[in-house]
């Protein structure tokens, strides 16, 4: 690999992504599911897979999946240039499903559907957001490996969208003063955890008391201010299903002490089982006004959050595969047995074309109507 003065190779696109992804609903929106996170990371979301090939109308839907919000996401996935028909399908599937963020991922997008997902942001309130994203494949020199890339060619702009949005629906859109501030105070942290851990993605800006980011199968990394005033690193175990989410978190408690002897501190193991998540997290006494609490806070969370990381997302995320896939099989084999014994079918899987029997997203407990506290499922 031939390298500049500086060590750096060069990265180009090497090849069609219908040579990588033979085709869209058996090729790519499978991949697509089991890799959310490096699309979420170009979003600057977090996104949790639902199901996929859903019916909707008399059309399919490739991708169901939701928000750290719990807001719907859908996406519609081609691997042809964009047309007509597939815009149509974008809005299709937004009305059926109520969605508040409608992703279209292609190889390259016209200019007359790119302007017209600009038209839509720009007509739309702030309950709903159009994204268009260009997919590539691309290689650093001639010998490195391939890798897959999102390019965000058509994004909302939020601030003309909270401008247009008035009255009570303005003030529900707005965020606290506090809350302003505590993410003014996360964009700080991972600013710095970001400078230390390139592959990890700023993500959008939040209106609550929480932030999340590097999304994955075992659900994604936050950073937050519990109901208690502290702040919260945490691994927040939410992969759409909760029967998985509890297994792959016993799992981890049933050895915590070993996972904390990694850490080099200790952790909060919680099962949450009122909830659909569980979450491993550390806590932190800090206060925003005051400026030397909150400096020490900043140097506790890189810190705390790149160990976290460092040790437990590439497990996470390998183990969350493992049990997503296991679930798969074992429906694939329950559905072979029903059928050949003449018995019912359970529902279908994610990967089956199915939405699963997913726990619905919860309403937020503690003072949520003063808009400074929001709790997650």
């Amino acid at each position: 690999m031939e390298l500049d003065n500086k060590g750096l190779g060069r990265l180009r696109h090497v090849t069609d992504p219908r040579e990588v992804w033979l085709s869209e609903s058996g090729d790519f929106t499978p991949w697509l599911a089991e890799n959310i996170d490096v699309l979420a990371d170009a979003l600057g979301m977090s996104l949790t897979v639902i199901a996929t090939e859903v019916i909707v109308g008399d059309f399919r839907l490739d991708i169901h999946a939701e928000d750290s919000d719990g807001r719907t996401v859908v996406i519609e996935n081609q691997l042809q240039h964009t047309d007509h028909g597939h815009l149509g399908q974008c809005l299709v599937y937004a009305s059926g499903l109520t969605a508040g963020t409608i992703v279209w991922v292609s190889p390259r997008f016209r200019d007359e559907f790119r302007l017209a997902l600009d038209w839509l942001n720009e007509r739309t309130d702030v309950e709903v957001d159009f994204f268009g994203v260009e997919v590539g494949v691309v290689q650093i020199g001639d010998t490195g490996p391939r890798a897959p890339v999102f390019d965000v060619v058509s994004r909302p702009n939020d601030w003309q969208k909270e401008l247009k949005t008035t009255g009570e629906a303005a003030k529900a859109q707005s965020v606290s003063p506090l809350n302003a501030a505590r993410q003014d105070f996360f964009a700080e942290v991972l600013t710095e955890v970001i400078a230390q851990r390139p592959a990890i993605r700023m993500p959008a800006r939040g209106r609550d008391n929480w932030v999340s980011f590097a999304s994955g199968p075992f659900g994604y990394w936050a950073l937050s201010v519990a109901q208690d005033g502290s702040l919260r690193a945490e691994a927040y175990l939410d992969s759409g299903e909760k029967t998985r989410n509890k297994a792959l978190f016993d799992e981890l408690a049933a050895e915590q002490a070993g996972w904390e002897t990694k850490l080099g501190f200790a952790a909060s193991f919680e099962r949450l089982d009122d909830k659909r998540a569980s979450r491993i997290a550390a806590y932190h006494a800090f206060s925003l006004d005051d400026d030397a609490s909150r400096a020490q806070a900043l140097k506790w969370a890189v810190a705390t959050l790149v160990q976290m990381f460092d040790v437990l997302n590439a497990h996470l995320r390998s183990r969350a595969k493992q049990l997503r896939d296991a679930a798969v099989a074992a429906g694939d084999k329950a559905s072979t047995n029903a059928h050949d014994g003449g018995g019912s079918a359970p529902a279908l899987t994610q990967s089956q074309g199915a939405a699963t029997e997913v726990q619905p997203r919860e309403a937020p407990t503690g003072p949520a109507a003063q808009d400074d506290f929001i709790e997650r499922p």
